[in-house]
């Protein structure tokens, strides 16, 4: 968040015409469209979201203690969902908000570092990024994170180099915010505390000054942290991310680039990733001589070399602090560091020696993109509905549905009718929300058989439903089990609903067992 003001970019306003103009417009139109538009259901996370915020306001905190996150984004989509409502479009429309409002803070961070070319490489970077357009069609924090830290970001550069009572007080609003946001905004703030620290030892009595200033704006802002503390380390202390462990770092870095450009299931995505952190390389070590030469210092220039260490140095704390909790990470946690590097790749765009060069990377890199962008719109996230319209077809009043594991639950509880009885395993209890406490010990110690004989007399006189996939970590060998015990007791109709494999991520297989 932290970094040499512009005094040190290098203007490249040469050689701006109006295809630019044109071609940036063009993409940040796209890119505004698309960050309301998918086809998708809401999948568990969104579920989840919905479900915790449609609580009173005064229980979402408790609530938050099952589910291992900060509170503010839920406050907001509570608030939000009271005057819009709870469709799939109007949850999903406060993030596309927060995903427009990130559009003008890239222009401006991109023009301070490079002038009108960078601030146009920039913003146009960020507007077609498909990291940056899924997560504005999500209804999770993650859009929300990214424009407050592009906020911080700008306020922080400000700040730097004079002082400026309105903006400290703004900063110090942002930083509270993005604490309570996402707990990824912990590592950036350690990686940012740390490059303050550098420059107040090595700067002059300003540069000194300045850093006290950003330092001192971010301390008092992380105090609203402090009422949240006790819920966090109990959170810290029961729930995780029991779906996955933590892998190493290298496999870290190549789901990042898979992530950026939209999935890590086509090639297109990682290359755009793979070519997003080539341009983020060149913003911080290449200077343009001449119309069709670089010069690359391996020794780094000046620019955007702050921005690029603070966003790796709070990956790897964020990576190490996983390493000690077993805690996976996933792309879309980049939001707290994402702005960086992609002020750092717009940089590295507009040092390209020639405008047709630029725009020969900007077709290549939009092109990459197109991949995941469209994939976005059109892919499922999950077979929630399709599953739960199967059932309700169908299904009477004594039938039961059993949803193995709990965690395909939320998503397709939202399009079941109320009157149907759904139970998730293993605590047989209906599943709209998700309860990580604990959860790996919990699940790892279920009978599958006690599920089954509860199933079962709940559906004397009815069918069960069996919504399961197999292949969900710390459930090894339990759906399964719930199977063979319904299929030892009763007839089966055949399989209803078919899991779709790898073309949907929140797959499932639907089963219907016949009274006995």
């Amino acid at each position: 968040m932290a970094g040499p003001r512009r005094n040190t970019a290098r203007r490249a306003d040469g050689g701006l015409a109006s295809i630019d103009l044109l071609g940036v417009a063009a993409l940040v139109a796209l890119g505004v469209v698309l960050r309301f538009v998918t086809t998708s259901p809401l999948w568990l996370d969104e579920a989840l979201s919905v479900n915790i915020a449609s609580l009173p306001l005064g229980e979402i905190g408790d609530a938050l203690r099952q589910d291992g996150h900060p509170p503010l984004y839920y406050w907001l989509l509570h608030g939000w969902m009271s005057v819009f409502g709870e469709g799939d479009l109007a949850v999903r429309a406060l993030s596309g908000i927060a995903g427009l409002l990130a559009l003008p803070l890239a222009w401006e961070a991109g023009r301070r570092r490079a002038g009108t070319i960078g601030g146009l490489c920039v913003l146009g970077l960020t507007a077609v990024t498909p990291w940056a357009v899924r997560y504005a069609t999500e209804a999770r924090m993650y859009a929300l994170v990214l424009t407050l830290v592009f906020a911080g970001w700008l306020l922080a550069d400000d700040l730097l180099v004079r002082r400026d009572r309105l903006r400290w007080v703004a900063l110090a609003v942002v930083t509270g915010g993005a604490v309570l946001s996402h707990y990824w905004v912990l590592h950036l703030g350690i990686a940012a505390v740390g490059a303050l620290a550098v420059r107040w030892w090595r700067g002059d009595g300003k540069a000194r000054a300045g850093a006290l200033r950003v330092a001192s704006a971010m301390a008092v802002g992380s105090l609203a942290f402090v009422p949240w503390l006790p819920v966090f380390l109990d959170q810290l202390s029961s729930t995780g991310t029991p779906w996955a462990s933590a892998g190493r770092p290298t496999g870290a870095l190549v789901d990042l680039l898979g992530g950026l450009g939209g999935g890590a299931k086509f090639p297109e995505a990682e290359l755009f990733g793979f070519a997003l952190l080539v341009l983020v390389a060149a913003g911080v070590t290449v200077v343009a001589r001449g119309r069709w030469e670089l010069h690359v210092d391996l020794r780094t220039v000046p620019g955007v070399r702050p921005e690029v260490v603070v966003a790796i140095a709070a990956m790897s704390v964020g990576l190490v602090a996983g390493q000690l909790g077993d805690a996976v990470f996933a792309p879309r946690y980049a939001a707290a560091f994402l702005p960086m590097l992609l002020i750092a790749a717009g940089v590295g765009l507009a040092r390209m020696p020639a405008p047709t060069v630029r725009r020969a990377v900007a077709v290549g890199m939009v092109a990459l993109a197109a991949v995941g962008l469209g994939a976005n719109v059109i892919e499922p996230r999950t077979m929630g509905e399709e599953i739960a319209d199967a059932i309700a077809a169908e299904a009477g009043p004594e039938d039961v549905v059993a949803i193995c594991p709990d965690q395909l639950g939320p998503a397709t509880l939202r399009s079941l009718p109320d009157g149907i009885e759904a139970v998730g395993l293993p605590a047989l209890e209906r599943p709209d929300r998700i309860d990580w406490r604990d959860y790996a010990e919990r699940n790892q110690a279920a009978d599958p058989a006690l599920a089954v004989e509860e199933i079962l007399e709940r559906a004397e006189g009815g069918s069960v439903w069996l919504v399961i996939n197999t292949h969900y970590r710390t459930y090894e060998g339990y759906c399964e089990g719930v199977q063979s015990g319904l299929q030892a007791a009763r007839p089966t109709s055949g399989i209803a609903v078919a899991d779709r494999g790898a073309e949907v991520f929140e797959g499932a297989t639907l089963v219907r067992f016949l009274p006995g």
